[in-house]
């Protein structure tokens, strides 16, 4: 659900397999704290699965954030 709402959104992001990918799988881990997917990172903030309304805020940080 995740991908498919970035991807409806026009959002990049950056896709990592942890199945296959051990030093991705320990990276995501260390982040979150869980084993579970997806997890999502932006504006220092992490989230754990797919919860729309957080997500739509994390990108709306992303929307705000500047060079500055």
């Amino acid at each position: 659900m995740a991908k498919e709402y970035l991807s409806q959104q026009g959002v990049p992001y950056k896709e990592f397999d942890v199945t296959r990918d051990r030093e991705a799988l320990n990276e995501m881990v260390k982040i979150s704290g869980a084993r579970s997917v997806p997890v999502i990172a932006a504006c220092n903030d992490v989230m754990v699965g797919f919860d729309k309304g957080r997500l739509e805020h994390m990108l709306g940080c992303l929307t705000q954030k500047t060079d500055l």
